[in-house]
């Protein structure tokens, strides 16, 4: 191989890269040995990186299969990038609205409560909750104490039953007295 002619200005290298930098003019040349300047230039810029790489970079045997490796450097020059950064996402009517009045992400985390009896952390409502009752799905009421001036007998659970079905019985009243007041219409 012929040794890199002596230059203006020496090549730059960014061996992170593998890139050999020549900012050298190229010769002057006629049409018919263009092809062939060129290609003597890349030659010699490819083998000045080679040199390089070989001098500047520590040689590691691989551990695996025992092949010699070079270890490169971080690279010094920045690349472009392929696209542009894209742009941030316009939020949506519905981040704005809650961004305004103050609403948060509702996150399961805050759902849970610690047992110490336990030692354990559970929900604080709900399916095996904490508040819920005894795991077994027992809830926490199972025990009431009666008055001794009530008096004997009767069900002391029938009057806590009777609330929430009494409650759907009146919205389901009202509801039929309003269609019968749109029917009158």
């Amino acid at each position: 191989m012929e040794e890199p002619q002596a230059r203006a200005q020496p090549y730059t290298y960014d061996l992170g890269h593998l890139l050999c930098d020549d900012t050298n003019p190229l010769p002057a040349h006629d049409s018919t040995t263009v092809e062939a300047t060129l290609s003597k230039t890349a030659q010699q810029c490819a083998q000045g990186l080679i040199n390089q790489l070989l001098t500047a970079c520590p040689i590691v045997k691989s551990n695996d299969d025992g092949a010699l490796h070079i270890k490169l450097p971080a690279p010094s020059t920045r690349l472009p990038r392929e696209k542009p950064v894209p742009k941030p996402k316009e939020k949506t009517t519905w981040e704005k609205f809650a961004e305004k009045k103050g609403i948060g992400k509702t996150r399961k985390e805050g759902n849970l409560k610690f047992d110490e009896a336990s030692g354990e952390w559970k929900k604080k409502y709900g399916y095996k909750g904490k508040s819920g009752g005894v795991e077994g799905g027992v809830s926490g009421d199972w025990l009431t104490e009666v008055d001794v001036n009530e008096g004997k007998g009767g069900d002391k659970m029938e009057g806590v039953q009777k609330g929430p079905k009494l409650s759907k019985e009146g919205l389901r009243v009202r509801e039929t007295k309003k269609r019968g007041a749109n029917k009158r219409r």
